[in-house]
């Protein structure tokens, strides 16, 4: 390990290789010795084998006008102009500071999380002229729209005398909003914990350094970001769904259905009618309201994705796939809420190197199908 002269630099040296907008390499720091972070493990650079402060200044990067903080901007951009503005801000270190996912699956924002939603909703009464559109807390980030007007101006909340107004742009109102939510937040902690070392100027972090930004250039991406933020804690709860590999093949989902009864094998001929589908519907709906029966088939034919369809949309239905080839890295948001609530599952027996369906491994999944279904009535 280097000794501390040789891992000091000055605060306005140029950035080194591993200066990035979350680390420094070396200590930066004017007077190391009243830094908050001195010799703290894991996190000073004195401290770290590697020679790297993970908890530097920001400061650091904004003395330097090819920063990688700035290089998340999009070049040439006016911040300040009209516009719809999707942004992303991360917890410190991904860290799960702002509460988990529950049930249904909706997020369940803790004492931090709460003050985060409370203070993004009082930005329209800092700024004129911002509106707020859809956002969500997540554990480990937050995601937000904002619509600036092209005049928003600063107001000063507070006392009776409103500084002068002027034109702010994006950053002039995500940096004092991470800020406001980091002070009121330390002293919370100081007031909770009596002797508590965090006050409002201790290094207590909620944020990652920045942000991220995305502009909506027409009404089509703005509902896409929208559709994405609402959708979020169910994201959330489909990548941490079960998987693996059992005797049967490899699985995505709730693998007790495999073991549950009744069971229904749904086969619908491609050259069925309207009215065979209309059947098959009511055969397998009855079954899962009243039997609880879970509905199993590749539901491959255009009669099949029908019937799918329709009963994905039920908040009853039990339903396994058995999928006519392996299984796809993603799923359709249709199967969201039903994987997530544990009504649904997965299943195929091939491998990787079989990514198609054809008619022979479509006749194989529906024996067995039927097979399901014949011991789930025994």
């Amino acid at each position: 390990m280097k000794s501390k002269a040789e891992q000091r630099t000055a605060f306005h040296a140029p950035l080194k290789s591993k200066d990035s907008e979350l680390q420094t390499e070396g200590c930066r720091h004017t007077n190391p010795d009243i830094c908050a972070s001195n010799a703290l493990p894991k996190v000073c650079a004195f401290a770290r084998s590697e020679g790297l402060c993970v908890k530097r200044a920001a400061a650091v990067m904004n003395a330097h006008p090819q920063s990688v903080s700035q290089k998340l901007r999009m070049a040439g951009r006016d911040y300040t102009r009209r516009g719809w503005v999707f942004v992303t801000l991360s917890a410190d270190d991904h860290r799960h500071l702002f509460g988990g996912i529950g049930d249904a699956p909706v997020m369940v924002p803790n004492a931090l999380g709460r003050l985060v939603a409370d203070d993004w909703a009082r930005i329209p009464a800092y700024f004129s002229g911002v509106r707020l559109g859809a956002f969500q807390i997540m554990p480990n980030h937050f995601h937000g729209l904002l619509w600036l007007s092209g005049f928003q101006t600063a107001a000063h909340p507070g006392g009776n005398t409103p500084g002068p107004e002027k034109i702010v742009s994006l950053g002039e109102i995500i940096n004092p909003f991470k800020g406001g939510v980091t002070r009121k937040w330390r002293r919370v902690v100081a007031s909770r914990f009596e002797g508590s070392r965090f006050s409002e100027s201790s290094p207590l972090c909620v944020w990652q350094p920045n942000y991220w930004d995305v502009i909506c250039f027409n009404d089509e991406e703005l509902a896409q970001k929208e559709a994405y933020i609402r959708a979020n804690p169910l994201r959330w709860t489909l990548k941490r769904l079960p998987r693996g590999r059992v005797p049967e093949g490899r699985y995505l989902g709730n693998l007790a259905l495999l073991r549950a009864a009744p069971k229904r094998a749904l086969r619908i001929s491609r050259r069925a009618t309207a009215e065979d589908i209309e059947k098959a519907f009511a055969e397998a709906s009855d079954n899962g309201a009243s039997g609880n029966a879970v509905v199993v088939g590749t539901f491959f034919s255009p009669g099949e994705r029908a019937v799918l369809d329709r009963l994905l949309a039920r908040s009853d239905a039990r339903l396994i796939w058995l999928a006519p080839m392996c299984l796809p890295e993603t799923f359709p948001s249709k199967w969201g809420a039903a994987l997530a609530e544990g009504r649904a599952l997965w299943l195929s027996p091939f491998a990787a190197d079989q990514p198609d369906a054809t008619r022979a491994t479509c006749e194989q999944c529906n024996a067995r199908a039927q097979r399901l279904e014949e011991q789930g009535t025994q």
